[in-house]
C-alpha cells in the first residue's frame, strides 16, 4: 500500500490559549520583532521565544548583498595589506562601505 506523503508538516491542534496584557507600545514593539524575524503571525514567534528558541531578524536580501560585497572588498584589501602592496587606490571603497555599515547600526 502506498501512503501519499505531504509536503508540509502537520501542524498540531493549537487549542489551548494564554493571555497576557501589554502596552500599546510593547504590542507595537513585538510585532515588529516578529515581522523582522519574518514571522506572519505575532503568536508564531511568541509561542517559538517562548519555548526558548533563539530567534533572529531576517536581513533584507539588498543588505545581505551589501553586506557581502564589503566583506569580499575587505577580503581583498587584507590580501593586498598581508602582501605588503599599498592600496591606497581602495580607500574610497573602504570609506564607502564603513558609510553603509554605520547607516544600519543607528
Amino acid at each position: 500500500m502506498h501512503e501519499e506523503t505531504s509536503p508540509h508538516p502537520i501542524e498540531p491542534n493549537r487549542d489551548a490559549q494564554i493571555h497576557f496584557r501589554v502596552t500599546a507600545d510593547e504590542k507595537k514593539a513585538i510585532a515588529a520583532k516578529a515581522k523582522a524575524a519574518g514571522f506572519k503571525k505575532v503568536s508564531d514567534y511568541l509561542r517559538v521565544v517562548g519555548l526558548g528558541t533563539e530567534v533572529r531578524e531576517v536581513l533584507p536580501a539588498e543588505l545581505r548583498k551589501q553586506l557581502v560585497g564589503i566583506g569580499t572588498n575587505l577580503n581583498q584589501m587584507a590580501r593586498l595589506a598581508q602582501a605588503g602592496k599599498a592600496f591606497s587606490s581602495h580607500e574610497e571603497q573602504l570609506v564607502q562601505a564603513l558609510t553603509i555599515i554605520r547607516g544600519y547600526l543607528v
